[in-house]
């Protein structure tokens, strides 16, 4: 029994599955009942050698039932046959089922080797292997005994693998192995004569006189030919041919007596082109049996089966008679040993030398950096490519490297083989480039180029910044030459250029050739892996030129078609400092265009210099309707469409589609949007998201109202009506024209009423600039009421309605002389309903005023939350917007002539009255509608907006408040009531920050104030004291700006409180139930509200 294991470990497990072994019936044993030493012997080798991969394969049970299988397989074996048993042995589990392998053989070299290599070839992994040798008895049958000693040595091989993947495998790889093994059987029988072969060659070369020649190398081609006779080489085959040369042709006579080892099989050609087609001797071959060279070195036509899957090497040594004339050529098949390979060049004869004359034939002066150089890149030249070259190719072929590492690039270096057989290509590559799809893509492209196949490749990484990869390309019979080097180098390098090779070439084509070094050092690595990857290099200029031109933007955008995508495809590029967009911020504005995003990736981008870091959001996107866009001539407005919309310039929403779908500017939808939703006010039975989609689905009808709209408003147009109107009328028309082909009749009557409505405009302010030239932030029609289809009664004289991002407002005008207050309305869907309704008073009141009456009221869009300080100055922000919109169309008064508005085309008369007033929310804002007056430089000045500082003050005087106190005094003398003397119940609408109701609740201290709503809360007090509340209303009548969440809690009566109309429900006290007449514990404020409408009271 052999001695020593790996570790204890190993021997408990031996010991385990020994005593298995002699405790199972069927383990081979002697006479004796004692395991039969062979079976003992395999079983010791299984335990120290055996590996596998599932976790239970060492499992000692497990190990005893595969020696107990291999020993089956191999209990019956003829003298000198290999025995093979391929088996699949199934499990209950399927995950189990294995393919075994069983092999015995005689004991000889390369065995495990060359099965092993076979079982890789075919592709199948092994999950158990084993082989051990052990001595074993057979009789005359060739029966194994189990008695008496044994005198043959035996290979035993146990493999399992995965199942197999078709029928015929399991037949395909026993045939397989057996052809292997009866290779390693002759290759090893004939070991000693194909060695005595070699000696016998290497003798008569140096007995023969051969005549002129290299002499040197012709001693050295002795030396190595020692050196593989010595052990540096694995015979395998032998072949000779007998060579005459009369009468100018060459006679190659092939004795196949003489085969020995894998060579006695005929159809193995060690050069597949020794013979042409008519069976002369090929030229490749005639010219080396003609040249002075005593041997060959190269690569014989096919691989290897024996000891490693390698194309083997072939050794040619020519035959002399005693006068140095060429008899023939001995050629031996095998392979060079590793020492061949790993020695260094200098310790090996004809490499020794080949090195030496590259060098001295380069010029360089020994021992000098450039000498140095030269041998080390000889050293680590591959060692196939350094026999096989001639000194020529070895120098030019070293230099062009020395080249390279002093500057490092791609480049290829190409030998063909003499015979025609392959194409041996070293190929360098910045070790930064190369990557294994690269080496898989130069080597395809070489094929390529041959109409070949990688044979084999061999990668190298030195110290050096370049990674060589050895090719060898096969060729088939009648090869293509193939492109110059100059231009396949050109082809590899198009592989191995990198994103930055792409950049670098897009900004020297951009700058005319020359390189803006510091344009490329800054962006060389600024772009992440995932930009790189997706985005080409001219692209990335563009990118780059946005990027250099933010200047201090936060944000910019940039929209384009990439080569290739559809004609509904668009790209949108946002480009951002700091932090990225949130995707729901930025999706829905894009949707709004009309688009729908396919994909979106995030780049990050960092500038080398130190400048501020950017993300790139890359939105591939789509026309919702699959429709065409015309990138190029809409690029533009979408661009300034998305620039208006994240800077807030614009509002969100469906009408943006037309800027894509219809070509339309941002401003020009806006216009639209603007018209929409005055006709929305107007009462239009249709909701916006409808409006909006009917305009999206008929984009030239949106295209031919907009003209329409430039054809009656814009001011470069002719200054008079009548050739305006000739232009207006054919606009009109094409508009009619196109409706149409209309086919919904609601489409048709939205799309008719934009039109009526554009023609019921007499002025706008659509193409006033600011005073730094910017857009104005709002757009205002001025709007012949009458002119306007199904418009709710009574119809005012005039109007004028705004929209815009931050506020939508309307001015009711019942003649051309009228006043009237503006009103913060709370209203979104329906402020001119509201404005309409308060107008019909107004129009009563200021009948013994002025003529008639007028009413605005506007609706603030962008209200912050909480803050009411913030809310405040929001509202007043846009109040300011509403003001200035009503001026920037109204005519002004100067020197007693009429001045019109710049940038306006009026056609209406001279109007250039316009006075305001204060109204709910805007009794302090009369000193700002007088500023904004006085800026515009209006004629009325600061009698523009009444109740302001250079007027009377709504709320000081509370003249509306006093007079119709008067009222509500006589009404209680006239049931015989004193309300200045005798306290009295109150309830109302309204708080103390308002001009009436304010004023009014401090007009007697005998008010008792038991309940009272405003816009915001509900206030209630069950039994209040009269002076007690009248003090805190006042107190709260004095601050600058209150509502009833001001009320001090503490002066409310018991039950009572203040309560925000917006909560869900409000708990109802005791003393709220009575008062209220609710039964309920709680109710909705809607509610309440309702029971203190309805309460009984006396005011």
């Amino acid at each position: 029994m052999a001695e020593g294991f790996h570790s204890a470990a190993d021997a408990k497990t031996l010991k385990r599955v020994v005593d298995l072994a002699r405790a199972r019936k069927e383990s081979p044993k002697t006479k004796a009942g004692e395991l039969a030493a062979p079976f003992e012997s395999y079983i010791e080798q299984l335990v120290r050698f055996a590996t596998g991969e599932d976790r239970h394969w060492d499992e000692p049970a497990g190990l005893l039932t595969r020696a107990l299988e291999a020993f089956k397989a191999s209990e019956k074996r003829s003298a000198g046959k290999p025995q093979v048993s391929l088996r699949l042995v199934k499990a209950a589990d399927w995950r189990e089922t294995r393919l075994v392998l069983d092999i015995a053989t005689d004991d000889m070299p390369f065995i495990v080797d060359s099965v092993t290599s076979a079982l890789a070839e075919s592709g199948k992994q092994v999950s158990f292997f084993v082989n051990a040798v052990v001595t074993v008895a057979r009789d005359a049958k060739g029966q194994r005994q189990n008695d008496g000693a044994g005198a043959l040595a035996e290979s035993m091989i146990h493999a399992e693998m995965d199942p197999p993947v078709d029928d015929a495998e399991i037949a395909r790889l026993k045939a397989e192995i057996e052809s292997v093994l009866a290779d390693v059987a002759l290759a090893v029988r004939d070991f000693p004569k194909m060695t005595a072969r070699m000696r016998a060659a290497i003798d008569q070369l140096k007995a023969a006189r051969i005549k002129g020649g290299d002499a040197e190398m012709r001693q050295e081609s002795i030396e190595f030919l020692e050196r593989l006779h010595h052990s540096k080489f694995t015979f395998l085959g032998a072949r000779r041919y007998a060579y005459a040369a009369r009468s100018g042709k060459a006679k190659f006579t092939h004795d196949e007596k003489a085969d020995l080892g894998i060579l006695k099989d005929s159809a193995r050609r060690i050069l597949k082109t020794t013979f042409s087609d008519e069976g002369e001797l090929s030229a490749p071959v005639a010219a080396f049996m003609a040249s002075p060279d005593p041997i060959i070195i190269t690569k014989a036509n096919f691989r290897s089966t024996v000891h490693r899957r390698v194309h083997l090497d072939y050794v040619g040594v020519k035959l002399y008679d005693a006068n140095g004339k060429v008899t023939g050529e001995d050629r031996f098949a095998g392979l060079l040993t590793s020492d061949i390979y790993n020695r260094p060049a200098s310790d090996l004869p004809i490499l020794k030398l080949k090195v030496e004359r590259a060098v001295a034939g380069a010029g360089f002066r020994p021992g000098g950096h450039n000498a140095k150089a030269l041998v080390h890149i000889l050293e680590t030249f591959p060692r196939d490519e350094m026999l096989q070259a001639d000194v020529e190719t070895l120098r030019e072929t070293a230099l062009g490297i020395l080249r390279l590492y002093k500057r490092p690039r791609t480049k290829l270096f190409l030998r063909r083989d003499r015979f025609d057989r392959f194409v041996s290509a070293l190929v360098f590559v910045p070790r930064d480039r190369f990557s294994s799809t690269v080496r898989e893509e130069i080597g395809a492209t070489i094929a390529g180029a041959y109409d070949g196949h990688v044979a084999a490749f061999s990668p190298h990484f030195g110290d050096a910044s370049l990674v060589r990869v050895h090719y060898i390309i096969g060729l088939k019979p009648g090869a293509p030459e193939g492109p110059s080097i100059t231009e396949l180098t050109r082809r590899i390098r198009l592989i191995t250029r990198n994103w930055s090779d792409g950049l670098l070439d897009a900004l020297r084509a951009a700058h005319d050739g020359a390189t803006p070094q510091g344009l490329f050092k800054r962006y060389e690595h600024a772009f992440d892996a995932a930009y790189r990857e997706r985005v080409e290099p001219g692209e990335a200029l563009d990118d780059i030129a946005v990027i250099e031109t933010m200047g201090g933007a936060v944000q910019t955008q940039r929209v384009l078609r990439r080569p290739g995508d559809p004609q509904s495809a668009i790209i949108i590029k946002l480009y951002r400092r700091g932090e990225p967009l949130k995707l729901s911020m930025v999706i829905p504005p894009l949707e709004h265009l009309g688009l729908s995003v396919v994909q979106e990736a995030t780049y990050e981008v960092a500038p080398g210099d130190g400048a501020a870091e950017c993300v790139i959001h890359d939105f591939t996107a789509e026309e919702r309707e699959g429709r065409a866009v015309d990138v190029g001539a809409s690029k533009k407005h979408i661009e300034e469409a998305l620039e208006a919309i994240f800077g807030g310039r614009t509002e969100d929403d469906g009408f943006n589609a037309l800027v894509v779908n219809a070509g339309l500017s941002w401003r020009e939808a806006w216009m639209l949007r603007a018209a929409a939703k005055y006709i929305l006010q107007a009462g239009v039975p249709y909701s916006q998201n409808y409006i909006e989609q009917t305009l999206s689905k008929h984009p030239a009808i949106a295209r031919a109202l907009v003209a329409a709209f430039h054809a009656r408003f814009n001011p470069a147009g002719p200054a008079k009506k009548e050739p305006r109107l000739k232009e207006l009328d054919a606009a009109v028309a094409r508009v009619k024209e196109l409706l149409e082909a209309v086919k919904s009749l609601d489409e048709d009557r939205i799309l008719r009423r934009f039109l009526n409505l554009i023609l019921a405009m007499v002025r706008t302010n659509y193409y006033q600039r600011t005073e730094d030239n910017g857009f104005k932030p709002y757009v205002s029609f001025k709007i012949v009421s009458a002119a306007v289809d199904d418009l709710p009664e009574p119809r005012p004289y005039r109007e004028i309605f705004m929209s815009g991002p931050r506020v939508d407002g309307v001015h009711l005008r019942f003649g051309p002389v009228a006043r009237g207050g503006l009103r913060w309305s709370d209203r979104r869907e329906d402020f001119r309903t509201e404005v309409l309704g308060l107008v019909k008073a107004q129009r009563v009141k200021n009948a013994v005023i002025v003529p008639t009456g007028s009413k605005g009221g506007f609706y603030p869009k962008q209200l912050p939350a909480g803050d009411r300080n913030a809310i405040f100055e929001e509202g007043r922000g846009a109040y300011m917007q509403f003001i200035r919109s009503l001026l920037d169309i109204t005519d002004n008064l100067q020197g007693g002539k009429t001045v019109a508005p710049k940038n306006v085309f009026r056609w209406d008369d001279d109007d250039p009255y316009l006075v305001v007033a204060a109204d709910k929310g805007t009794a302090t804002f009369s000193d700002t509608a007088n500023g904004i007056s006085a800026e515009y430089g209006f004629w009325l000045g600061d009698a523009f907006a009444s109740g302001g500082s250079a007027g009377y003050d709504h709320k000081v005087m509370g003249i509306t408040a006093r007079g119709a106190w008067e009222a509500v005094k006589r009404h209680f003398r006239e049931m015989g009531k004193d309300i200045q003397k005798e306290p009295f119940t109150v309830a109302g609408i309204g708080d103390m920050s308002g001009d009436v109701f304010g004023n009014g609740m401090l007009l007697s201290e005998q008010i008792r104030l038991v309940a009272a709503f405003d816009h915001r809360d509900i206030f209630i007090d069950p039994d209040p004291d009269p002076a007690t509340s009248y003090a805190e209303r006042k107190r709260m009548f004095a601050l600058a700006r209150s509502s009833w969440q001001d009320y001090d809690k503490q002066l409310i009566s018991k039950g009572g409180g203040v309560f925000s109309r917006s909560a869900k429900s409000i708990p109802l006290s005791r003393e709220m139930k009575a008062l209220l007449g609710l039964s309920a514990d709680q109710a909705a404020p809607q509610e309440i509200m309702k029971a203190i409408l309805k309460l009984d009271v006396e005011l």
